[in-house]
């Protein structure tokens, strides 16, 4: 069977040893052999390895976190709401996702686009978008596509968060559980069009939510789309 050193996975997964090491012991992976307790990682080791750290390439001129930060939000083709689900795309604090946008923005790889939304009433925000424009879009696209970010930690509370309560206003407390109303959550949001619930709902909504969502009568083409590629990326 091959097996791959802790030095190998980290050099994989871009990343360093001790963290490697971290992660392993934190998995329970039993992957210590001999006198000198060297790691010996498996292929499916490595794969689960590789879903609890993720994957960020290194970018000229790009900070680790700038790389994160830009390739979620190249990932948003509406755009991103603000710093805080940027960072939540990114796996990053809200602290490092502002200070990676301000870095992104001054090199023109990230552009802020005034809209109004409505959240419980009209509110004006400035959507982050990609720069795609920008001569060095064909480049670094292909190096954003290959970021993975790291597994995420299960949330206490699987419902809707309060900020969001506004678009099911008229909507029973039983049905804000992920768990339970899913997919009318889902259909609520495409229904809405609310940017931020949207952001919130492709991170916490299952495939299947999205799928059953999609297939709700009265929603346009673009809309029923929209479902589709959110249950995708999923």
């Amino acid at each position: 069977m091959d097996t791959n050193s802790a030095a190998t996975v980290a050099q994989l997964l871009n990343t360093s040893v001790p963290r490697v090491v971290r992660a392993a012991e934190r998995l329970g992976l039993q992957a210590r052999r001999g006198s000198s307790h060297r790691w010996e990682l498996t292929r499916s080791m490595v794969d689960r390895l590789s879903r609890e750290l993720g994957y960020t390439p290194s970018i000229d001129g790009l900070s680790e976190v700038e790389v994160k930060v830009l390739a979620a939000v190249a990932r948003a083709p509406l755009g991103l709401a603000s710093v805080r689900v940027v960072g939540g795309q990114a796996v990053v604090s809200p602290t490092s996702a502002s200070k990676a946008l301000r870095s992104l923005e001054a090199q023109g790889l990230v552009y802020r686009e005034p809209t109004t939304i409505a959240a419980g009433r009209a509110r004006d925000v400035e959507l982050l978008h990609a720069n795609r424009m920008t001569p060095a879009w064909l480049e670094l696209a292909p190096r954003l596509a290959s970021v993975r970010t790291p597994a995420r930690k299960p949330r206490r509370r699987p419902g809707v968060p309060p900020r969001l309560r506004h678009l099911f206003w008229n909507t029973a407390s039983s049905q804000l559980d992920i768990r339970i109303g899913g997919s009318y959550i889902a259909r609520r949001l495409l229904t809405t069009g609310d940017l931020e619930g949207l952001a919130w709902g492709a991170e916490n909504l299952r495939a299947a939510d999205w799928e059953q969502a999609a297939r709700a009568r009265g929603l346009d083409r673009r809309t029923r789309a929209l479902a589709l590629n959110l249950a995708k990326a999923r």
